[in-house]
């Protein structure tokens, strides 16, 4: 939606558009903010699922139980409590627990903004602050996001670790390769800082994860398997594609899209 509104606005230039996107910004910024300070609080970077008002009801009341049975199906859930904490101002539920879903959606909106919607140097610099704060997280995790307890979230996991050594991660090397390399593709564009090439390409030359790219889903043919991680694929190949300073993996990396 917010993406969406940023190309409606670098097309059209009407302002609604642009007034849009500047609400999607406020509200996604405000996911990163709200979920520091308060007595569960993440790493500094940490974006929230969701949030919710107190005065709705208590979201974690019987969610502990639920938790534990969906560990009986899928024995990698995360058990977490609270799965809801209170942001600091006592405001605000936040869910945690976040997933590499949302993070490719952060992804995909932040340099769409940042290159079609925000005009002024002050407002450019907001965008800079959140993505940093994002990336430096995963970067400071082992490419993981890490949650309130300490250990990384459910499906967050971008670490070499996991990915290339790891059987359980075996499904998600691709698309989580795939991800990540666009992360640092689209921190590195808004930011400047060298350090993020300088992970993307420690990532692909020590880790090999350009070649886990050429197949960034395993799949039975066309229509099989989840339709959102192929949402989720062609977001993180529009960034890669566009932002990436890697030349010698660009067609290649087309290819895989194809």
């Amino acid at each position: 939606y917010g993406a969406g509104d940023c190309f409606a606005y670098a097309a059209t230039k009407r302002p609604e558009f642009k007034q849009r996107a500047e609400r999607a910004f406020d509200a996604l910024r405000f996911l990163q903010k709200v979920t520091q300070g308060g007595p569960h609080s993440p790493p500094k970077g940490f974006v929230a699922r969701t949030i919710r008002p107190v005065d709705w009801p208590d979201p974690n009341v019987g969610r502990l139980a639920q938790d534990r049975e969906a560990q009986q199906h899928d024995r990698l859930w995360k058990v977490i409590d609270p799965r809801w904490p209170r942001s600091a101002d006592g405001r605000w539920f936040w869910k945690c627990d976040t997933s590499s879903d949302e993070l490719d959606g952060h992804y995909f909106f932040y340099p769409a903004y940042y290159d079609l919607v925000a005009d002024t140097d002050a407002e450019r610099e907001r965008v800079r602050e959140v993505v940093r704060d994002l990336t430096d997280h995963l970067l400071a995790h082992d490419f993981c996001l890490v949650d309130h307890d300490g250990k990384p979230t459910r499906w967050a996991v971008f670490s070499p670790r996991a990915l290339n050594h790891d059987p359980d991660w075996v499904v998600e090397r691709g698309l989580n390769s795939l991800s990540i390399l666009s992360y640092l593709a689209v921190a590195e564009h808004i930011t400047g800082d060298a350090k993020y090439g300088r992970a993307a390409r420690d990532l692909i030359e020590q880790h090999a994860y350009a070649m886990n790219v050429m197949t960034p889903k395993q799949q039975l043919g066309v229509g099989s398997g989840n339709q959102s991680d192929d949402e989720m694929a062609f977001m993180c190949f529009y960034n890669l594609l566009r932002y990436t300073r890697d030349e010698r993996w660009r067609e290649k990396w087309r290819f895989a899209f194809h």
